[in-house]
């Protein structure tokens, strides 16, 4: 369906950027406020994070589907009851004081958040053409970094001088704005499905599972959920270790999480300029791990200093970062020959979320029972067999993408 009206390329650009950037932002409030939620609900950790799981979950399985429905229907109307929904999920989470109640609204905004990035993508791709299309969403895919900023600085900030749920008062409000935004900027657009797209004829006759087997990705499904616990752990739990283990208040404990998309950023670049010059993921991958593996070292030691640590865990989260940008962004397109970037990128993206899930429940767990110098030992041994993972694979890489 032809749209009634073309929107400027800096517009598309800066909507797109707005949009993720705040869905996100409304994303990551409750795991940033985690401390203090624990805190004055006298809840534990484990508790706690069942929110952040069953996001993940409904997140992940989410956004297979609203892939597909965000081709059948008009992205500017998903993308608008996705933000109504998940503004109105913050404000409810705001007045409750139950955290199973909680959990099942943070669930819901697992969905809510999954309508927005795939009909986010297809309504940049229609508005600026396939010529412009990398550029103006891998501007929108910033955001990510940017908003995990804001909402580490904002969040301390609001709970110095206030309480916890007027972060998601706050960050309700902030949503509002947005979507009148939204609204405003995309009025007189019109699109309903997509049009296919057609494809030569081939002679594929191998299946998705076929191809999972001659590549011989199991080692690599499971090092992108090593990576995903590694990267979504240490984000969500990072503030609440610096807080137990260190006796410094929730509201700088939450600060010292906004350094990790900082280090987020050089180490995708670093991982980015180290490929191009070996030109083979798994290599890369292995590499990165093993960085994340040396900087566990000094915090399974003893060195008890909160700035080591912070150093620390930040550049094992940005590691994972480097290996997820290798192992999700990349590995797909060895799979164009067959048509399958598509799936592929789907299905290795999926055992993102599988890690991210257990990171959240398996961390709150492991420091209720055993404390938090338990959590550092299991990072390292995380690290270490993601190591081991990626470089074990090389050898039946290299022969898969060389045939």
């Amino acid at each position: 369906m032809e749209n009634s009206k073309k929107l400027s390329y800096k517009v598309v650009v800066a909507l797109g950027f707005l949009v993720y950037f705040f869905s996100y932002a409304m994303r990551l409030d409750y795991s940033a406020s985690i401390v203090a939620i624990v805190s004055d609900l006298k809840i534990t950790n484990t508790m706690a994070s069942a929110a952040v799981t069953g996001s993940f979950i409904t997140y992940g399985v989410g956004q297979v589907i609203c892939g597909i429905i965000g081709d059948k229907v008009s992205p500017t109307k998903m993308i608008s009851v996705a933000m109504l929904g998940t503004i109105l999920v913050n404000t409810l989470v705001s007045f409750c004081s139950n955290i199973w109640v909680i959990t099942a609204l943070w669930c819901v905004n697992g969905v809510c958040q999954a309508m927005i990035w795939p009909p986010l993508t297809r309504f940049v791709s229609e508005q600026v053409g396939s010529d412009k299309y990398a550029n103006a969403v891998t501007v929108a895919g910033l955001s990510v970094s940017t908003g995990t900023i804001f909402v580490y600085l904002f969040v301390p900030v609001v709970l110095k001088y206030t309480i916890w749920r007027n972060v998601f008062r706050c960050m309700s409000l902030f949503g509002i704005v947005m979507m009148l935004i939204w609204l405003f900027a995309t009025r007189g657009i019109k699109m309903g499905r997509a049009e296919g797209v057609k494809k030569a004829d081939s002679n594929k006759t191998i299946s998705v599972f076929g191809l999972i087997a001659l590549a011989g990705l199991i080692p690599v499904f499971l090092a992108i959920a090593l990576q995903g616990i590694l990267r979504d752990g240490i984000q969500t739990w990072l503030p609440s270790l610096i807080n137990k283990q260190f006796n410094i208040d929730e509201s700088s404990s939450i600060l010292s999480a906004a350094i990790l998309p900082i280090f987020a950023t050089v180490c995708v670049l670093v991982a980015n300029a180290l490929n191009n010059r070996i030109k083979h993921e798994l290599k890369t991958a292995a590499i990165m791990f093993g960085f994340s593996f040396v900087a566990t070292i000094p915090i399974v030691l003893g060195v008890k200093l909160p700035i080591i640590t912070i150093i620390c865990a930040a550049f094992i989260s940005a590691s994972m970062y480097g290996v997820n940008h290798m192992l999700i962004a990349l590995i797909p397109k060895n799979f164009a020959k067959y048509g399958m970037v598509s799936t592929f990128s789907g299905i290795l993206n999926a055992c993102t979320y599988i890690g991210a899930s257990v990171s959240s429940y398996g961390f709150a767990s492991i420091s209720d029972n055993f404390g938090w110098d338990a959590v550092l030992i299991s990072w390292c041994v995380i690290a270490f067999l993601g190591t081991a993972l990626c470089a074990l694979k090389i050898t039946g890489w290299t022969k898969f993408i060389t045939k």
